[in-house]
């Protein structure tokens, strides 16, 4: 079942990108914000009403679709839940006018969303979307496989808190700390995969040189920056190194659905 939604949901949200217009979480970061304002020198209430409006949202939702509707009415919720949480915006779409003419208003708008600049060298170019793709696929596609409806929310709802206007650095860093948990064993999960799907020996040498001076375990978004600055070495442009992101990131998506397909086969996941 679980590989089934991830499929739907995974297509769902490609085709009918309209859907992006009603991933509005203000209303689920309300707890959060109403904490802070009632109690602005307690740094750790914005983490623990993130972590308990997930749980909490999660299980009230889960609660009311199976006493209306039993498994199918969780069928429902969890693709919805998926979907909800994937994005916000499409990846295709945010790289192809970068690509056709990145003047253009919409390729101004994907740049911005890519955190792309117009000085950017391949590597980073690539790296920019290895990241977005982190951040709207895999990181939600990880912890719904693993945790389900609260994983994919807890994640999302940490990513959007740490955007709340007005954060103090306690608050900020606490938030920071959890993402931190949260994608650690997705970017080592990338990397690895980016080892399969490109040049192994490259990837080893961007480990080693972003391990030179960090202990092996520690995995943060710049090894990502490494890797991609390694892999695309040879690319003569910005758009040949947005291209090559963009394949490295479907064919990473490909790899995970492959093995989560194996997965169910073992028996390991439902």
């Amino acid at each position: 079942m679980t590989i089934l939604i991830v499929l739907v949901g995974l297509l769902v949200s490609h085709t009918f990108t309209a859907v992006g217009r009603w991933r509005d979480f203000g209303w689920l970061l309300w707890p959060t914000r109403q904490l802070r304002t009632r109690y602005p020198g307690q740094a750790w209430l914005a983490l623990a009403a993130v972590i308990a409006t997930a749980l909490l949202a999660a299980w009230l939702a889960t609660a009311v679709a199976v006493l209306l509707l039993g498994g199918f009415g969780w069928a429902l919720l969890a693709l919805a839940t998926f979907i909800y949480t994937l994005g916000p915006r499409d990846l295709d779409r945010d790289v192809e006018p970068l690509l056709d003419d990145p003047e253009h208003a919409d390729g101004r708008d994907a740049a911005q969303a890519l955190g792309l600049d117009a000085e950017a060298t391949p590597g980073q170019a690539g790296a920019a979307v290895v990241h977005a793709a982190r951040t709207r696929w895999f990181a939600i596609l990880f912890w719904f496989t693993l945790l389900g409806i609260p994983g994919a929310l807890l994640y999302r709802l940490c990513q959007k808190a740490m955007k709340i206007e007005g954060l103090g650095d306690g608050e900020l860093d606490w938030l920071a700390r959890l993402r931190w948990v949260l994608e650690w064993p997705v970017l080592a999960l990338m990397t690895v995969a980016l080892g399969l799907v490109t040049d192994l020996d490259r990837v080893a040498q961007a480990w080693k040189h972003y391990h030179r001076d960090r202990a092996w375990w520690i995995f943060s978004p710049r090894l990502v920056d490494e890797v991609m600055a390694e892999v695309l070495g040879d690319a003569e442009s910005r758009e040949a190194g947005l291209r090559r992101g963009h394949q490295l990131a479907w064919r990473m998506l490909v790899l995970w659905l492959v093995v989560l397909s194996l997965m169910l086969i073992a028996g390991w996941i439902v």
